[in-house]
């Protein structure tokens, strides 16, 4: 069986992540990793000539001067990084020994805090709740457009209900856009300080493998917590939405640390598994991320992974 090991591999990490962010970031991918790289790269001392080149260019691309038609988006993403990046900026001088996921969800917490403590005082939630809900609908509305010039004339009684499928998507995104957001800007977090890591020390080892990925156990509390509000509150409104975002944001960690358990106990990647993996997700993908989710909530409570080695040591011995 042959496996996806070694350091000439290492760069599938920040690939995965990426691939992340232009999953689920609702706004550019680009952004949400460059400007917390930006941050690093010219604030953080001891880093290579490279990465603050690197970091200058970036800089020049991502801040243009707005023209007259930039509109509210472009402010509120960058923003956002900036808030997300700043915080993460300021958890890796001040504690340099955590581990990247730890800092990344330091920050995260931070920089919705912050958000929502502008957005209140600003009177702005609003705002970024319309424009938001426009981006999505505008998205699905083109792919609407883009499946119907595709089709021939039978086709028509499947693309309209595609169709529908998509703008009831884009409805349900809209309503846990930051739970989204937040996996977005988490992955996008890891796949800056990858790139930073590789670019000012040119070391590929900035991520750990997929198959260590863990986070505190308590955490699973805020899921406990987001059930709860959704089955006392509804999900789409007020205290129940806030529930639903938790329930998503959580179960997408757990889906990722379901993932790492399935990698730890097959031993690694083999050409079947990504294969079955790649259909599995195209055909039923729902099913694929419950069934992630449930082995990560199991792990968080019986160490699935510990258990399993001490079984194949137990057999070996």
């Amino acid at each position: 069986m042959e496996e996806v090991r070694g350091p000439e591999r290492r760069w599938l990490r920040p690939l995965g992540l990426f691939l992340v962010v232009l999953t689920l970031g609702i706004g550019h991918p680009l952004i949400l990793v460059g400007v917390p790289f930006i941050l690093l790269a010219l604030v953080v001392p001891g880093g290579r000539l490279r990465s603050l080149i690197l970091g200058v260019a970036l800089l020049i691309l991502l801040f243009p001067l707005p023209g007259p038609s930039a509109e509210g988006l472009w402010f509120a993403e960058r923003g956002w990084a900036i808030l997300a990046g700043g915080w993460f900026l300021a958890l890796t001088w001040g504690w340099p020994e955590r581990s990247m996921l730890e800092r990344g969800l330091l920050a995260l917490t931070g920089a919705f805090a912050s958000a929502v403590l502008i957005l209140v005082g600003f009177g702005g939630a609003s705002r970024i709740q319309a424009l938001v809900n426009a981006r999505l609908e505008s998205g699905a509305e083109a792919a609407g457009s883009l499946l119907s010039s595709f089709s021939s004339d039978g086709d028509g009684e499947f693309v309209g209900p595609l169709a529908e499928a998509l703008g009831r998507t884009a409805e349900i995104q809209a309503q846990v856009f930051p739970a989204l957001l937040g996996l977005a800007t988490l992955a996008a977090l890891g796949t800056a300080w990858w790139l930073y890591v590789r670019a000012s020390v040119g070391s590929d080892a900035g991520l750990g493998p997929l198959a260590g990925f863990r986070f505190p156990d308590p955490l699973i509390w805020l899921l406990i917590v987001g059930l709860g509000l959704i089955l006392a509150f509804g999900w789409d409104e007020g205290w129940g939405r806030f529930g639903s975002n938790l329930v998503v944001f959580m179960g997408g960690l757990y889906a990722f640390r379901g993932a790492a358990v399935v990698l730890a106990l097959s031993g690694g990647f083999s050409l079947p598994a990504v294969l079955l993996l790649a259909v599995t997700a195209v055909l039923v993908p729902p099913v694929l991320a419950l069934g992630a989710m449930v082995i990560g909530v199991g792990d968080s409570w019986f160490d699935l992974r510990a258990r399993g080695a001490a079984d194949e040591s137990a057999g070996s011995g």
